[in-house]
């Protein structure tokens, strides 16, 4: 198991994959590493990519002194009412 953390991680590193956090400790790994968003599903844990043409960013906050933004990526979390 270890091994396969291992590897992971190594392709997280050199780019192959992406982790993607939808909360609760619950984490998706994701080949598609180009910039998109998400919708996730909680009751299915189903995730789903949106393109990133569908989300309009309107206001970004300033990064912490000596950081700069290199991407945004939303992941908006629904469920069936």
């Amino acid at each position: 198991l270890a091994t396969t953390y291992n590897t992971v991680h190594a392709f997280i590193k050199k780019g192959y994959i992406k982790q993607i956090n939808v909360g609760n400790g619950m984490s998706y790994f994701d080949t598609n590493t180009q910039s998109h968003h998400h919708f996730y599903d909680d009751q299915t844990k189903e995730l789903v990519d949106i393109n990133s043409d569908e989300v309009e960013i309107k206001k970004i906050p300033t990064p912490p002194s000596g950081k700069k933004i290199i991407d945004t990526e939303v992941t908006f979390k629904i469920f069936k009412e």
